[in-house]
């Protein structure tokens, strides 16, 4: 955490006496996290996917379904998992003031009844884009989720100067115009999530190490923020941007806000592709690494690549499941790789 506890990190001046505050809309994140897809609270699991360990750091609510969360691990909770099961997700205390939660509090609950039905309340199958009449209303919401992430989340490392641009936009936002809080480019891309409540579960709620664009999954919406103009560049993210129509989807000093829609099936595609290429290769490496050190400490000398790649396809088998390994079964089958060569 980057702030101090005493002082409100919004007005920075009244003390923070707020418990429980979401610094990502809990109103938008609840249905991602609920194991249903439902609106009630503390009944899902999630994962971290921009963690540097090749662990997913999967954590789940305290109304979790045991059943449902070891069919989805695979395997047992670990005594840390049930540990972080008492913790509210995506949640602080005493962080901000009571006079600024409520600011909070007016700028998400404006989006969630006048802006946010334009997307979960619509039959988008025609559509490519939505157009947002009230940037200055949908500017503001998204900027809080940056905001207040770049408070607490290391992978957000706005700029000082950026952060506080953002901070007196949300904390004095009644005295400036649409035009003067639009010099951020910000690309919000929908992703169409059909199929009843239980399927916003596939969406994902995380952070990536990502830096221009800063990079927030919030369940059915994707966030791109730069730092500035200059800063704007291509960057794929395994199908989220076209070099040939990214700069479309980027809004600054807009007249309207345009929001590009991933349909359905696109959606699926997505995130099973940043899933799979993000995580599966992160956890690859880091095997591969540690099998090296521990070769080299074992026999004074690295291991052939050869041999690298047939502990690798030993653990994959053809078939990797991220959540499938605890660090006590990397241990048990590294052992018995290593046993397997010495005889």
């Amino acid at each position: 955490m980057k702030m101090s506890k005493n002082t409100c990190a919004l007005c920075k001046e009244n003390p923070a006496d707020k418990a429980n505050t979401h610094y990502l809309t809990d109103g938008i994140i609840r249905s991602c996290l609920n194991q249903d897809g439902s609106g009630e609270r503390e009944k899902g699991f999630y994962f971290d996917v921009s963690n540097n360990s090749a662990f997913v750091e999967f954590n789940f609510q305290r109304g979790t379904s045991i059943d449902k969360l070891e069919e989805s691990l695979g395997r047992q909770a670990s005594e840390e998992e049930i540990d972080k099961a008492k913790q509210i997700p995506f949640s602080v205390d005493h962080v901000f003031c009571t006079q600024c939660e409520a600011k909070f509090t007016e700028i998400e609950t404006a989006f969630i009844d006048n802006l946010l039905p334009q997307f979960r309340n619509e039959n988008l199958n025609e559509r490519a884009t939505i157009e947002i009449d009230d940037n200055k209303l949908f500017r503001l919401f998204f900027y809080l989720q940056i905001w207040r992430t770049h408070i607490f989340e290391e992978s957000i490392d706005l700029p000082q100067e950026v952060a506080e641009n953002l901070r007196l936009f949300i904390l004095n936002s009644d005295n400036y115009d649409v035009q003067d809080i639009s010099i951020y480019p910000l690309s919000v891309t929908y992703l169409e999530t059909t199929g009843g409540q239980a399927e916003y579960t596939s969406n994902f709620v995380g952070f990536t190490n990502d830096k221009n664009p800063f990079l927030i999954f919030f369940n059915d919406f994707i966030i791109q923020f730069y730092e500035s103009q200059e800063s704007v560049q291509f960057i794929a993210i395994h199908g989220l941007n076209s070099e040939e129509a990214y700069q479309d989807s980027i809004n600054c000093n807009e007249q309207s806000f345009v929001v590009p829609i991933r349909h359905n099936a696109a959606r699926k595609e997505l995130l099973n592709a940043f899933i799979t290429a993000e995580k599966v290769k992160q956890t690859v490496d880091f095997y591969a690494n540690g099998f090296r050190r521990l070769w080299f400490s074992l026999f004074g000398l690295f291991p052939p690549n050869m041999i690298v790649q047939e502990y690798i396809n030993t653990l994959t088998n053809g078939d990797f499941d991220i959540l499938k390994y605890s660090k006590e079964n990397i241990v048990e089958l590294t052992t018995r790789f290593i046993e397997r060569k010495l005889k």
